[in-house]
């Protein structure tokens, strides 16, 4: 388990980014959906969230490098390279994200912000360009973010699909990427529309995502389990790696069943702070799955592959 809290700034970067890019996906459904101005206000009003994330993610990130320009660096390599591939699609998510949000939301501000000496000049700017484009474009800015939310996902995924590190390359790498941004994503979303009081008709759905993909990461953990017991090398076996991987997985699990409970519960209540404290539980959960994630870690000659 060492390697896994070794990694912990590689922990939050991924779960971080994975619930934004999740959220941004329920945000985008919502918007796509409703053009009602006071849900289309709220929805970016609270989106805000989602960025603020994906910086904290960012800054995760560069601890796990050393240095930011070391991040710089990473992307000479696009492309060829998952570690600049994963940068690359990261980078151009959370800066197309919040240029969206910037542009979509010049217009919906308070006169007040408008009078502010920086930001006012800097809202004007972004207002008189928001209104010079033709109104199709946040339907195509939302899924546009979205696609490439997706190929960021896929970017990040990919990194750890490496063939002498036999229990990160499996099916269950990409699975379990996209199933935190399906579960953590939607709760999220869930919490910040409710506390807004927007975006009911899409509880049902939404609250259906969570349930389910929860189902599917408890039905994953166990097949996982399954494989690693079959995966290992002269030395050691992958499950040494990790003794605990089934007591890790039932409190795990035990949190983010939890939290959906507290968040559903909160939700049809349309109660504000409970939904919260769910999401913080299930996001949780997830961090303790990627603390496991890194703890798996383990190399194997190429010989032992076939090569």
């Amino acid at each position: 388990m060492g390697m896994g809290l070794h990694e912990w700034p590689l922990v939050f970067f991924t779960v971080l980014a994975q619930s934004a890019v999740g959220a941004f996906w329920a945000f985008s459904l919502l918007l796509l959906t409703d053009r009602n101005r006071q849900v289309v206000s709220k929805t970016h009003y609270v989106m805000v969230v989602l960025w603020i994330l994906m910086a904290i993610g960012f800054v995760f990130s560069t601890l796990h490098l050393g240095s930011p320009q070391r991040a710089f660096n990473a992307l000479n390599r696009i492309g060829a390279s998952g570690l600049s591939n994963e940068i690359a699609a990261g980078s151009a998510f959370f800066a197309l994200g919040a240029g969206y949000w910037a542009l979509a939301t010049a217009n919906l501000l308070p006169n007040a912000w408008h009078k502010l000496p920086l930001i006012g000049a800097i809202v004007r700017l972004l207002g008189g360009i928001e209104r010079k484009l033709p109104a199709v474009w946040k339907t195509f800015g939302v899924i546009t973010v979205s696609l490439i939310g997706a190929g960021f996902i896929y970017a990040m995924s990919m990194l750890y699909m490496i063939p002498t590190v036999p229990t990160w390359n499996s099916v269950y790498t990409p699975l379990a990427f996209s199933l935190t941004a399906l579960l953590a994503g939607s709760a999220l979303a869930l919490a910040l529309l409710n506390s807004v009081k927007i975006g009911e008709r899409l509880n049902g759905l939404l609250l259906a995502i969570a349930w389910l993909t929860f189902v599917i990461a408890a039905v994953a953990a166990y097949q996982q389990h399954g494989y690693l017991a079959g995966v290992g090398s002269a030395v050691r076996q992958a499950l040494d790696l990790v003794p605990s991987f089934v007591v890790l997985m039932l409190i795990r699990f035990a949190f983010i069943g939890i939290g959906l409970v507290i968040l559903t519960f909160g939700v049809k209540k349309h109660h504000v702070l409970l939904p919260f404290i769910g999401v913080i539980l299930i996001i949780a959960g997830e961090l303790l799955a990627r603390v496991v994630f890194y703890g798996l870690h383990m190399t194997v000659g190429m010989a032992a592959l076939g090569y």
